[in-house]
């Protein structure tokens, strides 16, 4: 029994550490790329962008992508891809209002994808509520 009590502890206590530290990497990997796209945002701003400058924000995602490969669903960073590529030809055709547009959409990505990874009560929660149960003959 003691033995038992012993390992849900260090199981949980493990579990919760990965937990924080996976929240700290993802955020920290975004913060970084959110950081870039606010000087990007600033130029196409201004109208001084040139695609050497987004292909550098190019470039850093595509450093901190292979990071988070391991984490982060394919699906998120196809995103990002997706919505990198589209604000690089725009600014290669100085369409700049429509690449700002692009741009705000990847700062918002950057800021949401992050809170998903974090320890709260709605992400445990869902996590316990959707965990299969005996009821539902999965566990046999």
């Amino acid at each position: 029994m003691v033995k038992t009590l012993w390992t849900i502890s260090v199981t949980l206590v493990l579990l919760i550490g990965l937990g924080i530290f996976e929240h700290f990497f993802v955020e920290k990997q975004f913060d970084e790329l959110k950081t870039a796209l606010y000087v990007l945002y600033d130029k196409i701003e201004d109208e001084t962008a040139q695609t050497t400058d987004a292909e550098s924000v190019k470039t850093l995602w595509n450093k901190e992508k292979e990071n988070l490969h391991v984490i982060v669903p394919h699906t998120n960073i196809a995103n990002i891809d997706y919505w990198l590529s589209e604000a690089i030809g725009l600014i290669e055709t100085k369409k700049f209002d429509l690449a700002l547009s692009k741009v705000v959409v990847l700062i918002d990505m950057c800021e949401q994808i992050p809170d998903t990874y974090g320890v709260s009560f709605e992400n445990i929660f869902c996590l316990l509520y959707t965990s299969p149960s005996p009821r539902d003959g999965l566990l046999s």
